[in-house]
């Protein structure tokens, strides 16, 4: 019998800004009445049918869910709480400026327990540049607000790799968030996307080497502080790792809700229409695909070697019916160098994380070819 999943992934779209990054799914709140979205939501996830009390983790997206009106915010919170109140981590995304007191009450309130805060930059050049509406006094206003609420696994957020972000852009940054002790750290580098504004007015990206440079400065700099980089692009204190995204990463099954959202119940991976429309008019489902035990095996590679921690030996055989060394025997000897087995696991040395795309397509090779 399939395991049910055991998180449940919800997007908000809503943003009262558009940042110049973005291409999630995004709508401005000030074009539409978020009541009619979030009352469709709720349908959404009902027709899932999750039981009571399978859910280990919740994660809401966006979009900005804390730009929400603190009626419909409330509403939303409320019904999750009752309608899964044993979740073991409840988290929720949110942006300094809207992130305030009466916010921050309702999150406690309805069983948040952790809180990610968009800071993406101190400096106030690149913050224009990525249209971000908050300075260095709204993060620590923020910060305080959670904490105040009883609230203290905080993840903040942050872009590497911004045009014209300088090495010493990136020392403030970091100072301030360890200044904060926050339990988690994520540090991404940035992507310009089509359809995104950075794409729309030809912005360039930083170059591979200084991607590069500023990405190890960043893993160096948070060692110092004990703070485990237990994925590509994130870091925490011992215990405080994101359980929900490690569903991702571990290539388990999960359910999603909203608009663009992206879920994997059984062998059957979704994604949810991006037209907002089409959504208030019940059209939720887009595509559906049936995933074969070839693309599980691609999937689970690509995720799991994001991992310091790589994934177990016996797992894989367990799942794929093949010993990892013999299935990639041809291309071992070009990766061995880049690998390390430990304690049963197979996991991508340190300083070769960044650099992962060149040896998952190495072992990729062995796949046999789809008929």
């Amino acid at each position: 019998m399939t395991e049910l999943p055991k998180a449940l992934y919800i997007h908000i779209p809503f943003c009262e800004h558009i940042c110049s990054y973005c291409d999630f799914p995004k709508v401005l709140l000030s074009s539409q009445d978020p009541s009619v979205y979030c009352k469709v939501l709720k349908d959404e996830i009902l027709s899932l049918g999750i039981p009571y009390d399978s859910l280990d983790t919740i994660y809401i997206g966006g979009g900005t869910p804390s730009a929400l009106p603190l009626s419909q915010l409330n509403d939303l919170l409320s019904f999750l709480h009752t309608s899964f109140p044993h979740v073991k981590e409840f988290s929720i995304e949110a942006n300094p400026e809207s992130l305030h007191e009466e916010v921050a009450h309702s999150f406690a309130a309805y069983g948040v327990n952790r809180i990610s805060i968009g800071v993406q930059s101190l400096s106030p050049a690149l913050l224009t540049s990525l249209n971000r509406h908050h300075d260095k006094e709204k993060v620590i206003e923020a910060v305080e607000a959670c904490k105040r609420e009883g609230i203290g696994n905080l993840n903040l957020d942050f872009i590497y790799g911004i045009p014209g972000m300088t090495r010493e852009d990136l020392k403030e940054d970091i100072a301030f968030a360890l200044s904060l002790a926050p339990k988690h750290l994520s540090f991404y580098s940035l992507q310009i996307e089509e359809g995104t504004s950075y794409f729309i007015h030809k912005v360039r990206s930083a170059s591979d080497d200084i991607l590069r440079e500023q990405y190890d400065y960043v893993v160096s700099q948070l060692a110092k502080y004990g703070y485990r980089r237990y994925e590509v692009s994130n870091f925490a204190l011992p215990g405080y790792e994101c359980q929900h995204n490690l569903t991702y990463w571990e290539d388990r099954t999960y359910y999603a809700a909203g608009l663009g959202a992206s879920g994997y119940i059984g062998s059957i991976r979704y994604n949810n229409t991006r037209s907002l429309n089409h959504y208030l008019q019940g059209k939720w489902r887009l595509s559906e695909e049936e995933i074969t035990p070839l693309d599980h095996e691609f999937e689970f590679l690509m995720l799991n070697l994001r991992l310091t921690k790589g994934f177990s030996l016996s797992k894989y055989s367990s799942l794929f019916g093949v010993d990892f060394f013999e299935r990639h025997r041809k291309s071992l000897p070009s990766v061995k160098d880049q690998l390390v087995e430990k304690d049963g696991n197979i996991a991508l040395k340190p300083e070769y994380l960044y650099t992962m795309d060149e040896t998952l397509l190495r072992l990729l090779e062995d796949l046999p070819e789809k008929a």
